[in-house]
């Protein structure tokens, strides 16, 4: 009985070297996973683009489960849910305090330069219209400028009606 004692002790200290191993290569994951949004939207100063219910949502997630983690003294787990919780508040900031030195992607920069200040108001109305005319049958997207007019199709088709 000794060596079957001596085996199941051996495996369960395998088990839990993998299972140390696998937390802390999850840990450097869940690290690694948000320095891009966070380096993005630290450098564009604003993160409009991001959906707040998603954000929110996500906080809310991190908080709860970083409760559950503290009380059952998950302390490798904690790492994670601490990382996700300074990243989605850092971009939450800027959804809600973007920059006003905020950059703009550079094709509606010049845009804007070649059209003139006024028609920035009218060009953002227009966008806001735009992003309304989702069919969401089909899952596409039109979308014209005063040149073309190009129709989006999920996943990753791009059509050029004119």
């Amino acid at each position: 009985m000794g060596d079957c004692d001596t085996k199941i002790t051996d495996e369960n200290q395998s088990i839990e070297l993998f299972m140390t191993i696998l937390v802390n290569i999850g840990n450097v994951l869940s690290i690694l996973y948000n320095i891009p949004q966070m380096w993005r939207t630290h450098k564009l100063k604003k993160a409009d683009d991001i959906s707040s219910h998603f954000l929110w949502m996500r906080l809310s997630a991190g908080i709860i489960w970083s409760i559950y983690c503290i009380y059952y003294r998950m302390w490798y787990v904690i790492i994670s849910w601490t990382t996700t919780i300074i990243s989605t508040t850092q971009i939450l900031y800027y959804k809600y305090y973007p920059s006003p030195l905020a950059q703009m992607p550079l094709v509606e920069l010049q845009e804007f330069q070649q059209r003139g200040e006024s028609d920035i108001e009218q060009h953002e109305q227009q966008e806001h219209q735009q992003k309304k005319e989702v069919n969401k049958n089909s899952h596409s997207q039109s979308y014209h400028d005063d040149r073309h007019q190009y129709q989006y199709s999920y996943p990753h088709e791009i059509i050029q009606l004119n």
